[in-house]
């Protein structure tokens, strides 16, 4: 059986987005299409220790808010760094974690347990047995102190749906967290965008006279099956289907192809900056270049996206002096392109995606 590929479930979530909203710089919640219900995903930064309570509270209080606007029949799941040490003794708190956290508890960590009662949530982190390197999610840089305080709770009712959450510390993310992945049996729905096409007629094609001559002949044909007594409003739409009839019988498509812009030069960097994550915590030395690896890739990725911005900027002035305004256009609109969720979101007047079906009747 062939395996899936790893970009194949980011393909998913993104056809399956209906929209999301930026609460604050620590709050970011989205909405997905899904079976059997609809998935809210909430995305939560949670301040330090060092921070003041009255910052922490905060942020529970904001967290509390974003939880009250979500729709009920939602599939509610919150990820993020929390800040907080549940620890490995459930006791008392079984109904919100299971036996295999890591560590000892922390206050935050009785901070964010009591949350997950009242909110009826369970940390996903702590359900499974797994060896300790695939349960702590972050490091201190010289790798002797190590915790796990990027969670992810989803509701209670749900918690059977999780399959597995552990932690991948060969994930190259440039940072000192780790990344958290958890399987969920639920099912992504694609939302049918037509701006979300991958392929298209060449309409360039009809340049060629048996592309020419075969379209010609099929779209008379088309014509030929329309009745003439017709009102006009149906004799356009008629007319109108033949086209598109003809065209998709004997016009080929393209495939919008995005071409890849990172260079060898990028790919050589980043494959060597995987290799010295292995070694970082072995010497200063190597966390030394590690850090200053990171740096590089980043500059290096950077100066190739705007080379790859500048060639297409180029191909586009190509084509206007030309006369190809077609192909000139289609660079320029490439260019400007934008991801849109989907088009028929409804916001309030601050721009906020209304979630409930209540707040879309007001």
């Amino acid at each position: 059986m062939a395996k899936t590929p790893p970009w194949r479930p980011l393909i998913q979530a993104k056809k399956a987005l209906i929209g999301y909203n930026l609460i604050s710089s620590r709050i970011v919640s989205a909405r997905f299409d899904a079976a059997p219900f609809k998935i809210s995903v909430v995305h939560v930064y949670v301040p330090t220790s060092s921070s003041s309570e009255e910052d922490i509270e905060a942020s529970y209080r904001d967290i509390e808010e974003v939880l009250s606007k979500t729709e009920k029949t939602d599939i509610t799941i919150l990820i993020g760094d929390w800040n907080a040490k549940v620890g490995s003794d459930n006791t008392d708190w079984k109904f919100v974690m299971g036996k295999y956290g890591y560590g000892d508890r922390n206050e935050r960590g009785e901070r964010l347990l009591e949350f997950a009662t009242v909110h009826n949530l369970y940390i996903c982190n702590t359900r499974f047995e797994h060896k300790s390197n695939r349960k702590w999610t972050w490091a201190s840089p010289d790798g002797i102190h190590k915790n796990m305080i990027d969670l992810i709770l989803i509701q209670r009712r749900w918690k059977t749906s999780v399959t597995n959450c552990r932690t991948f510390q060969s994930a190259d993310i440039s940072s000192d967290h780790s990344l958290v992945l958890c399987n969920i049996n639920l099912k992504l729905k694609k939302l049918h965008n037509q701006s979300q096409k991958c392929c298209k007629v060449d309409v360039n094609r009809l340049r060629d006279e048996k592309v020419k001559q075969s379209y010609n002949i099929a779209l008379m044909e088309q014509i030929k099956e329309i009745e003439p007594t017709c009102s006009l409003d149906e004799h356009a739409t008629k007319i109108e289907q033949a086209i598109k009839s003809a065209i998709e019988a004997t016009v080929p498509t393209k495939r919008i192809a995005k071409k890849p812009w990172i260079s060898e030069e990028t790919l050589k960097l980043a494959n060597e900056k995987r290799r010295l994550k292995q070694l970082k915590y072995a010497s200063l030395e190597y966390t030394q270049q590690y850090k200053g690896l990171c740096r590089k890739v980043k500059r290096s990725a950077r100066q190739d996206k705007e080379h790859g911005i500048q060639a297409q900027c180029e191909q586009a002035e190509k084509g206007l002096s030309i006369g190809n305004t077609r192909e000139a256009y289609g660079f320029i609109k490439m260019l400007g392109k934008e991801f849109v969720p989907r088009l028929n979101v409804i916001r309030n007047q601050q721009g906020t995606m209304l979630q409930s079906n209540d707040e879309i009747k007001q």
